[in-house]
């Protein structure tokens, strides 16, 4: 029974926070990191065993329905409906194909640094993965938010395996210059240190590196309601036909893939433009170049 069991966990992080989907369960934190974001609750669930004879579970943003566009139990149905699956997933990004390569060309432009601070953290905790030499990441690991679901064997995997020791480095080495590099703060819509970016960024990068496992994306065929602006949407149209053709016949000519690394600068450059005077759809916030803590 614990097999099919599915759990997802919404985390509540601030006093008097209420839940927002009544499908997740309640996941209260004592003590949120802030700089840390996503990740200190991920270490924390799986250092509790919580991730344990539970089928497949999963820690999601209250944004979950705000981000995916569909109701909570689509996904849950999706979920149930490939049981055989190690992980489920949501890409609330699906646009970020036909604008990136991959999930780390894409943020590079929003964060510059990122590439070689990953690396360097990477370096430092003997993670053998080479950041700029990623494969491509289509629909089938394309992933933004976290927004998965998985059994035991792939949180020991990825959780266990990738993202405790980047803690216990960052815990037992603050002052490794790997640690301080990944803690600057970088452009946002509030203050962000490059970790939660980073973090966000491993779950894709894992599972193209690992066939292993058996990962199932939520299918999503119309992308234009996903898109943050029209000039956004305009631009990955004009894509789509040539990044569709290489996709299928699993081929990126290098011409191919410096075209949509220029289409992640200019995606990149018109979001910050766009994003100054128009409140971003997923916070309510303008984005600046010197980010404040928000109230």
């Amino acid at each position: 029974m614990a097999a099919h069991m599915l759990r997802i966990y919404e985390p509540l992080y601030a006093v008097g926070q209420q839940q927002v989907e009544p499908l997740f369960l309640p996941l209260p934190l004592a003590n949120n990191d802030f700089a840390w974001r996503e990740f200190r609750i991920y270490v924390d669930f799986y250092r509790q065993g919580r991730h344990r004879g539970l089928g497949r579970c999963g820690i999601f943003s209250p944004k979950f329905p705000l981000k995916s566009k569909i109701r909570t139990s689509q996904f849950f149905d999706f979920c149930r409906s490939h049981e055989e699956a190690d992980v489920c997933f949501f890409n609330p990004f699906p646009q970020v194909r036909y604008l990136a390569y991959n999930v780390w060309t894409q943020g590079e432009p929003w964060h510059p640094g990122l590439i070689q601070a990953a690396q360097s953290l990477m370096d430092a905790v003997g993670i053998p993965w080479k950041i700029d030499r990623m494969p491509r990441h289509d629909e089938r690991f394309l992933a933004f938010s976290n927004f998965w679901a998985a059994n035991e064997k792939f949180w020991d995997a990825y959780v266990g395996g990738i993202l405790i020791p980047i803690a216990e480095f960052l815990q037992q080495q603050p002052d490794h210059p790997a640690a301080m590099q990944v803690m600057q703060d970088t452009y946002h819509s509030n203050k962000a240190s490059f970790l939660p970016f980073i973090i966000e960024r491993l779950f894709s990068t894992f599972i193209s590196l690992h066939p292993e496992f058996s990962c199932k994306p939520y299918p999503i065929f119309d992308i234009r309601p996903y898109c943050l602006n029209e000039a956004e949407w305009e631009m990955a149209i004009a894509m789509k036909p040539s990044i569709d053709a290489a996709d299928k016949n699993g081929c990126f000519t290098n011409d191919l893939v410096e075209s949509l690394n220029q289409a992640a600068i200019s995606n990149t450059a018109q979001g910050k433009r766009y994003f100054q005077n128009n409140p971003h759809p997923h916070t309510g916030r303008v984005i600046s170049d010197h980010p404040t803590v928000s109230s």
